[in-house]
């Protein structure tokens, strides 16, 4: 059980390494991306990204997922010739599916634009089109790797597509800039990066599935004779698992598309032109929302990593190993989240300060991150009870979460816009509020279902309190630190990277002292015991349970 554990971290550690590689490009990509198309070109391009993302979402955001679960259920009973007979007909399913969309976000471009209330961004929707397809081709093969419990094609084709979206993406920019076109073309030349860059992720990881014959029909060494599955059988059990999963992964991303669909109307109603609007909803996308999704990359190797493994835990009916990685999971995630969640809130003026070069758009956009920064330990939460109710089969639940999540994202995001506040419209302010309210409600009825469905039983205690009780230190050494410093030596950018260094420190020495990390939780991770072993202070620090 414990090599299996280690097996789950060592995924979770080659994704994670991926994601902050990934992230960190993408925010090199939307430094440069920001000074060269202002807010309202940010607006345009923003606009486009959300409804391409929400189409993929709508269509094949539960493929990885379903994939994975099967393909790891297949691998575990010895039915290895499935597995791969299963990659062959979702890849052709999913390969039609993407042509059709991106076909229709071609066609359809400029009604899209239109229906959004913003006309000027079908251009940008018409370049970022054809990455549909590419993102449906590669979602398939990347649910048949992680579900081989193999996420080395899956880190390495993610790297690949943020850096020639880097690379391309600035390249074209910066050439429709020297041409002198308008916001909206310069930022419809940049978003064909994101094109190319998914184009070059799903050749890479189509050349890997074949290098490793994946699409091999010939007979697998399964281990033990069955009764094979028909193709009409397989992809019905798939897309029982697909389908709830694609409806509750939609139904997430409608949390960016009503900022997207509702937001900027609304503001053009309490009396805001479609450019002032625009920019608005560019500024808080380009500074807030890039902030606000950095931590979340280290959750999400978490949840690809939990599925398939929780899936074949559950298969094999070892259930100690899965009320293992249930807790261990939960726990890494609050662990994670809090103090980035704490310290985006207090710290949010300084770090962006710090990351973009515009201080006047850094000003405009930290009250609004401040706002935004609970929702970063929601979503991970959120994020992990989503991939536990997945993993027992229990997908249509979160589906009914989602769906509430939804209503009460729809209904705040079109209502607080017009509230006002001392006089003020909330405008803006609407959406990093109904944000939190969308993952807030998704999460408390997450645990509901949890809690009356499955055997899982959660110590808030150890999962969460006590990293809360860290994160809370950790913030106020953030603060404190950069506050003391700034007033007596004036404000730097060395500051900020000063505080957030002596505030990581503070948290796990906080997290050792509140005993947040057990000898349980250092078993599991290569190469800690034996470090451990080598700190008497801290070895004394750790709680054996």
């Amino acid at each position: 059980m414990k090599k299996g554990s280690r097996t789950f971290l060592s995924g979770v550690l080659v994704l994670t390494l991926a994601n902050l590689i990934t992230k960190v490009i993408g925010l090199i990509f939307k430094i440069p991306l920001t000074n060269m198309l202002g807010n309202e070109g940010m607006g345009y391009f923003n606009t486009a990204y959300q409804i391409y993302t929400w189409l993929y979402m709508l269509s094949t955001a539960g493929v990885p997922v379903a994939l994975s679960m099967m393909v790891s259920e297949c691998n575990a009973r010895g039915r290895h010739s499935e597995s791969k007979k299963l990659l062959r007909l979702t890849l052709t399913v999913f390969a039609i599916a993407g042509l059709i969309g991106s076909a229709a976000m071609l066609i359809f471009c400029r009604g899209l634009a239109s229906f959004i209330s913003a006309d000027k961004a079908y251009l940008c929707i018409l370049a970022i089109s054809p990455a549909l397809f590419f993102v449906c081709v590669s979602s398939t093969v990347r649910g048949y790797f992680q579900g081989r419990r193999n996420m080395v094609p899956t880190a390495v084709s993610e790297i690949i597509e943020s850096s020639l979206k880097l690379i391309i993406g600035i390249a074209l920019g910066y050439y429709a800039l020297t041409k002198g076109y308008e916001p909206y073309t310069v930022a419809a030349y940049a978003i064909l990066g994101v094109t190319v860059g998914v184009g070059a992720g799903a050749v890479f990881l189509s050349v890997s599935a074949f290098l490793s014959r994946c699409f091999s029909s010939e007979k697998a060494a399964d281990v033990a004779e069955y009764e094979p599955q028909s193709s009409k059988r397989l992809l019905s059990t798939f897309f029982k698992i697909a389908i709830p999963v694609m409806l509750s992964s939609s139904l997430l991303s409608m949390s960016s598309m009503f900022d997207t669909l509702i937001v900027i109307g609304r503001l053009q109603n309490i009396g805001v032109s479609e450019e002032a609007s625009v920019a608005l909803y560019g500024n808080y996308t380009a500074y807030c929302v890039t902030l606000f999704n950095l931590p979340p990359v280290l959750i999400y190797p978490i949840v690809n990593t939990l599925i398939p493994t929780l899936s074949a835990a559950n298969a094999s009916g070892d259930r100690k190993k899965a009320r293992l990685l249930t807790d261990k999971s939960l726990k890494l995630s609050g662990i994670i989240a809090l103090p980035c969640a704490v310290g985006l809130g207090v710290m949010s003026l300084p770090i962006l300060k710090l990351i973009f070069t515009s201080e006047a758009n850094a000003e405009m956009a930290a009250p609004l991150l401040t706002a935004l920064a609970p929702s970063v330990f929601l979503i991970g939460v959120m994020a992990v009870t989503n991939g536990l109710l997945q993993a027992h089969r229990l997908q249509k639940y979160s589906v009914i979460s989602m769906i509430f999540g939804a209503l009460v994202k729809g209904v705040t995001a079109y209502l607080l816009p017009a509230v006002k506040i001392g006089g003020a419209y909330l405008g803006i302010y609407a959406s990093p509020i109904s944000t939190m309210l969308f993952y807030l409600t998704i999460t408390v009825i997450n645990f509901y279902f949890l809690a009356v469905k499955t055997d899982v039983r959660i110590s808030a205690l150890s999962v969460f309190i006590r990293p809360l009780l860290a994160a809370i230190l950790c913030g106020i050494t953030a603060a404190g630190s950069y506050t003391a410093l700034s007033a007596l030596f004036g404000e730097m950018k060395l500051f900020t990277l000063i505080a957030i260094g002596l505030a990581a420190i503070i948290y796990l020495i906080s997290l050792l002292v509140f005993g947040a990390i057990t000898r349980s939780d250092v078993e599991l991770v290569p190469k800690a015991e034996k470090l451990v072993n080598r700190l008497p202070v801290v070895r004394k620090l750790i709680r054996d349970k």
